[in-house]
């Protein structure tokens, strides 16, 4: 149970909770507002992580969004949550937290071109895999250090945080929020990158079969670590939001830093800097943990090539693949433009994932469904998982039309390599 948490809230704390207030402030104009699309957004998680915890009670095995849709859809629905999977969900995120995790290291260290950014961020890489190829417990136990560690520090940030604010300000400023505010199609978009911040909650199903009683540890582990991540991410946004002056945090995605440094000077400031890379790589380690349970399920299905499939319990060679996915992204000029360009598709993958609970395979029997609130519950996720992916790709589409037409490209890809996978039907 330790572990499966601790492996949820390392791939669920990365940069986002970090940078995303600052430009929430200027797009919404009130801290309570901010705090509002925050606290949304982990209605949605929460709800989502019980709705993922209501699949892995009939399911117990490793595999993620690819498990249960080629289970209660398609075949082909199942490979292309993997394949998303594999060129965004996984691979493009640690790419890109690996490089954000650079820029968050103390300037002393004097890592100023990119060739030595590149180093450090493919270096960042290696250490994770390697933590993870050899036995399971070793690289869990690591992860857990690291996140505990990570926790406490977050804490007590929290704790200086909510002893500096002055409460009658913040008060005033709740009572702004009662002004006009902008359109809906701007709260649509801030809550669609807020609701990025919580993406992970359901890391616990990609290593379900590695559990011990994974029925109940691995739905108990989503739904623990995402109240307590939602706690965690109100009170550190009230900090942010409620401490520095409106004017200094407002459009800086740097606002964690920001508001340390008004806090404790520029020594707080290095100690969060190094808070935020130390998250940034917590969040490697989990997603290497975690992506390539989901490539050794698609290869035992035939979906893959077989060399994927480990001798033991460690999935070595997927460990590898995808070190070695996420070390060509970083040397690659385009890695948030990827992000950009995919991320809609992995709330498709989540959203039509909890649609599984209401279809014959996943939906239970009357009087024994698998979640409480049956249907509404896995329906309020879909709906609101759904609109904030079609929000998302319209936003994109207004900005730069490629956005689209390369998410395509990945859809495209992905049933071309379906129908001309290894001719295997795989075990079900």
């Amino acid at each position: 149970m330790t572990s499966l948490v601790c492996l949820v809230v390392a791939n669920m704390v990365g940069a986002g909770v970090y940078t995303t207030s600052g430009y929430s402030l200027q797009a919404l104009g009130s801290p309570t507002r901010v705090l509002a699309m925050w606290a949304i957004a982990a209605v949605i998680a929460i709800t989502g992580a019980i709705a993922y915890g209501g699949l892995s009670r009939q399911l117990v095995r490793s595999g993620g969004e690819y498990l249960f849709l080629s289970r209660a859809v398609h075949p082909l629905a199942g490979f292309m949550a993997g394949w998303i999977s594999l060129l965004a969900g996984f691979t493009g995120a640690i790419a890109f937290a690996a490089t954000t995790f650079v820029n968050y290291l103390p300037a002393n260290l004097q890592i100023d071109s990119s060739r030595e950014k590149t180093l450090v961020a493919v270096g960042l890489i290696i250490c994770a895999a390697l933590l993870h190829l050899f036995r399971t417990g070793t690289g869990a136990i690591g992860q857990n250090i690291l996140v505990c560690v990570k926790l406490v520090a977050i804490a007590l940030f929290i704790a200086i945080g909510l002893a500096a604010v002055d409460w009658p300000s913040a008060g005033a400023a709740a009572d702004s929020a009662a002004a006009p505010g902008p359109d809906f199609s701007t709260y649509a978009n801030q809550l669609m990158w807020i609701s990025f911040s919580f993406a992970g909650f359901n890391a616990s199903i990609y290593v379900a079969g590695e559990a011990k009683l994974g029925r109940r540890t691995v739905r108990r582990s989503m739904l623990f670590a995402a109240i307590g991540v939602s706690v965690l991410y109100l009170l550190i946004n009230t900090v942010f939001l409620c401490t520095a002056p409106q004017e200094a945090i407002v459009g800086r995605g740097d606002i964690a830093a920001v508001v340390a440094k008004h806090l404790g000077g520029e020594r707080l400031g290095l100690a969060v800097q190094l808070l935020v890379a130390l998250s940034l790589a917590t969040s490697v380690t989990a997603m290497l943990q975690a992506g390539p349970r989901v490539y050794v399920k698609m290869a035992e299905d035939g979906m893959l090539p077989a060399w994927l499939i480990p001798d033991g319990d460690v999935p070595r060679v997927a460990i590898v693949l995808q070190a070695v996915l996420a070390a060509v992204l970083v040397c690659a000029a385009s890695i948030h433009d990827l992000l950009d360009y995919t991320s809609f598709l992995l709330s498709v993958s989540a959203g039509a994932t909890v649609l599984c609970l209401l279809l014959p395979r996943f939906r239970g029997q009357p009087g024994k469904r698998p979640v409480v609130l049956w249907p509404v519950l896995p329906a309020f996720f879909v709906v609101a998982t759904l609109g904030i992916a079609v929000v998302g790709c319209l936003y994109r589409y207004q900005q730069s039309p490629t956005s689209l037409m390369l998410s395509l490209a990945v859809v495209a890809s992905g049933i071309g390599v379906y129908r001309v996978r290894p001719g295997r039907s795989g075990s079900r």
